[in-house]
């Protein structure tokens, strides 16, 4: 297996729901697993987490679960099997009535599932169906109807995803369905919890406290898609564990020249705050059909990378293509290469070392040993850390000295699986006394020969209490 830095992130389905591809996949570079709950059942989500934990125990491994739930998706009604082609400047008419949609002499009529859009969405309003492939305008709007005009031709099919760009939503960010959805997944013990649609840190702190309330405290994906949520990035980037560039229906909610420019921001900003941040959608899309990539979907990873992205995202290569594990597979190359070239040219280095990110004494000692790990040419930096903490602000700096994390709990190293550069990861309990505890984690190294003998190490622990930062020569 190469050795990379940037984690991959595979979402599960029909394609990789075995055993045998699960090992597939892990083997190719999977990091973290996600499972889509815009889809399935309980029970082939239940077999998912259980196959999941049959696989990483056969590879001796971590995988992350990363529960994603599906959010006030906006989509069309009951349609015939083929759906109803439109073509440009043709007029139809969006309905919240419970019918079937038809196409009669007189009208083409389309049912939504969204009650309130006659009430959220004004004239002249811009309507973008099945992620953009089909643009329309509203012309005209009465009680229970819109009427529109498409200013392109398209098929509207049975579930097609219907955005607004330009309209403000006010549907509940977290649905009746994600109520559900997460009762299931907070009891099947899932690692992580993405939240579609956020619009601000309200929604955050929302789930944040349903969360609670059922005794767990699982970390929270912020899934960047909608255009209020631009303006607050970093309000929800810092209230969030975590954030995800949902490019897809990103590129539909704003303007999709300007998805690469907030994709660089949402990684800067959550590279700043020590917040994992996955990029995703579209990554690899020709290979779910295709067994090699475009040349410019290797392009699109490799920036991601170049960008310092904690992870990037499979959705449908994984899920429902022909090549699951062979998609990965590319992804972990470009990682590999990416992160291999970037540690021989100082041009591609982007980061410094900066007065302005000590802002807490925590941070300053993470700065600190990096700091000291690069002058000593250690040949890692060691994080013991109780909550994650330690090695994620370790991280963000982006060395590329190699991280060796220890922590007591089981939990914390299940959530650093989405993290840029934790690669070696153990649950050791060591003694209280701080001057036992380095003792026996140096006696680790050595007996486990995790660097060779006569190298440095840099070992700093718990930094988001009382920190301590040492130097060892094996």
């Amino acid at each position: 297996m190469l050795q990379k830095n940037t984690k991959v992130v595979c979402t599960l389905g029909p394609s990789s729901d075995s055993v045998n591809e699960l090992l597939a996949l892990i083997k190719a570079g999977m990091n973290v697993a996600r499972l889509n709950f815009s889809h399935g059942t309980y029970e082939h989500h239940l077999k998912l987490i259980n196959n999941i934990h049959k696989a990483e125990s056969l590879m001796k491994t971590r995988i992350g679960i990363l529960q994603d739930l599906q959010g006030p998706k906006i989509r069309i009604g009951k349609m015939p099997e083929d759906g109803i082609h439109i073509k440009k400047d043709e007029v139809f008419t969006i309905t919240i009535k419970d019918i079937t949609g038809e196409r009669t002499k007189n009208k083409i009529i389309i049912p939504l599932t969204y009650k309130n859009v006659c009430k959220d969405v004004k004239t002249n309003a811009t309507v973008l169906i099945n992620d953009g492939l089909l643009e329309a305008i509203v012309i005209k709007k009465k009680k229970d109807e819109l009427i529109l005009k498409a200013k392109t031709s398209g098929i509207i099919k049975h579930g097609n995803g219907i955005n607004f760009p330009n309209s403000t939503i006010s549907a509940k960010t977290i649905t009746e369905k994600d109520l559900k959805d997460l009762e299931f997944g907070l009891k099947n013990n899932v690692d992580f919890v993405a939240l579609s649609f956020v619009k601000s840190k309200k929604d955050i702190e929302e789930l944040r406290t349903l969360i609670q309330k059922k005794g767990k405290n699982t970390p929270i994906i912020a899934k960047i898609e909608r255009h209020e949520a631009i303006s607050h990035l970093k309000e929800i980037i810092k209230s969030a564990d975590g954030v995800m560039v949902a490019r897809g229906d990103l590129g539909t909610d704003i303007p999709p020249e300007h998805v690469p420019l907030v994709q660089k921001r949402i990684i800067n900003i959550a590279n700043k705050y020590g917040k994992p941040v996955i990029t995703a959608t579209q990554v690899l899309q020709s290979m779910v059909k295709n067994p090699i990539p475009t040349r410019a979907e290797i392009s699109d990873a490799a920036n991601a990378v170049f960008d310092h992205t904690d992870a990037i995202m499979l959705s449908n290569e994984t899920a429902v293509g022909k090549y699951p594990s062979r998609a990965a597979l590319v992804l972990t190359k470009v990682a590999h290469s990416v992160e291999q070239e970037m540690q021989k040219h100082e041009e591609l280095k982007e980061f410094t070392f900066s007065n302005t990110q000590k802002t807490r004494s925590s941070l300053i000692a993470c700065e600190n040993a990096c700091d000291l790990a690069i002058r000593s040419k250690a040949a890692a930096i060691v994080a013991y850390t109780d909550d994650g903490f330690t090695p994620k602000q370790i991280s963000k700096y982006r060395i590329y000295t190699p991280i060796i994390t220890f922590t007591s709990s089981e939990k914390t190293a299940r959530e650093l699986t989405l993290v840029w550069g934790i690669n070696k990861i153990f649950v050791k309990k060591f003694a209280e006394d701080a001057n036992k505890k380095l003792k026996n984690i140096v006696d680790f190294i050595a007996r486990e020969r995790l660097v060779k003998k006569g190298q440095k190490i840099v070992i700093i622990c718990n930094a988001s209490s009382t920190s301590t930062i040492s130097t060892y020569k094996l």
